[in-house]
C-alpha cells in the first residue's frame, strides 16, 4: 500500500471512530441517533480545520532551530482551544480532558506514524536518551490525574509540574531546520484568529452533541476530541520519520506531551481557585 493511500486509510479510520462513538452512545442512552451522528460530522469537520490550521502555523514556523520542539508545541493548538473553551464556559475540567486524553492518545499515534512508515521496530529500541520512556512518563503523568481524589489537586499539580519541567530540561537539543516551501508569516495572526472563531463553534457543536447523544462532555473531550486533536502529531511524526529522523519525532511527542500536562495544570488551578 502507498504511504499516501496508507494515510487517507487512517484519516477514514479515526472518522469513523467519531461516528460509531456517537451512534453507540446515542443507541446506549436513548439519545436522538440521526442528530447524534450530524453532530459528529460537525465535530469532525470543526476539528480537521482546526488541525489545517495548526499545520498552516507549523509551516510559517518550518525554518526554525529545534523545529521538533517548534512542532511539539505549536500541534497541541486544538488541546489549547478546548481548554480556553473550558475556561470560558467555567467548564475547566472538560477543558483539561482533552490534553490529558491527547496524552494517552499520542504515543499511539507515535506507533501508528513508525507503523506506517515501515520503522516500527527502529522507533521502540532504547536509545541513548531514553526519548521513548520519557513519551511513557507524560503518559502515566496524565493518567494519575484520573486517580487521585479532588482535595489531592494541587499535589498533582506540583508533582506534574517538578516531572514535566525535568523532562523538558533533560531533552537533547535538536538543531536541525526544515526545509522547503512555507507558508508566510503574514498569515500566522489571521490563522490564530480563525482558530479562535472555529473554537467558538466547537464548544457549541460538542454541547449539543452531549445533548443529542446524551454523552458526558467530559468524555467527549477525553475520547472523541483528543483523539482529532492528536493527529497533527500523527502528521508531524510521519513527516519526521519519512526523513529518517526517529529521534526528532520522539522529541516531538515529548514535548507535546509536557505541552499537554502543562495546559492541564492551568485548568486545575482555575478550578481549584475560581470554582
Amino acid at each position: 500500500m502507498e504511504p499516501a493511500k496508507k494515510d487517507k486509510w487512517l484519516d477514514v479510520f479515526i472518522w469513523t471512530f467519531v461516528l460509531l462513538f456517537f451512534s453507540i452512545s446515542a443507541l446506549r442512552n436513548e439519545g436522538n441517533l440521526l442528530l447524534s451522528i450530524a453532530a459528529s460530522g460537525g465535530i469532525i469537520f470543526i476539528m480537521t480545520v482546526i488541525g489545517v490550521l495548526v499545520e498552516l502555523i507549523i509551516d510559517a514556523l518550518r525554518n526554525v532551530k529545534a523545529v521538533a520542539v517548534v512542532m511539539g508545541f505549536i500541534t497541541n493548538g486544538p488541546e489549547a482551544i478546548v481548554l480556553i473553551i473550558g475556561i470560558i464556559t467555567r467548564d475547566p475540567l472538560f477543558g483539561v480532558s482533552t490534553p490529558l486524553g491527547s496524552n494517552i492518545i499520542n504515543p499511539v499515534m507515535f506507533i501508528l506514524a513508525a507503523l506506517s512508515s515501515g520503522l516500527l521496530i527502529k522507533a521502540l529500541k532504547k536509545d541513548k536518551d531514553f526519548l521513548f520512556l520519557g513519551i511513557i512518563l507524560t503518559l502515566f503523568v496524565a493518567l494519575s490525574f484520573y486517580l487521585v481524589p479532588e482535595n489531592f489537586y494541587p499535589l498533582w499539580v506540583i508533582v506534574s509540574l517538578v516531572i514535566t519541567l525535568n523532562l523538558f530540561q533533560k531533552k537533547p537539543n535538536e538543531e536541525v531546520k526544515e526545509k522547503g516551501k512555507k507558508t508566510s508569516k503574514k498569515l500566522l495572526i489571521p490563522t490564530i484568529l480563525l482558530l479562535i472563531l472555529f473554537g467558538y463553534f466547537l464548544d457549541i457543536t460538542v454541547e449539543f452533541a452531549t445533548q443529542v447523544s446524551k454523552t458526558p462532555k467530559n468524555l467527549i473531550g477525553f475520547l472523541v476530541l483528543a483523539s482529532l486533536s492528536s493527529w497533527p502529531e500523527f502528521k508531524s511524526c510521519l513527516s519526521f520519520f519519512k526523513k529518517g529522523r526517529l529521534k526528532s519525532a520522539k522529541i516531538n511527542i515529548i514535548v507535546s506531551g509536557i505541552t499537554n500536562i502543562w495546559l492541564a495544570i492551568i485548568g486545575v488551578l482555575f478550578y481549584v481557585i475560581f470554582l
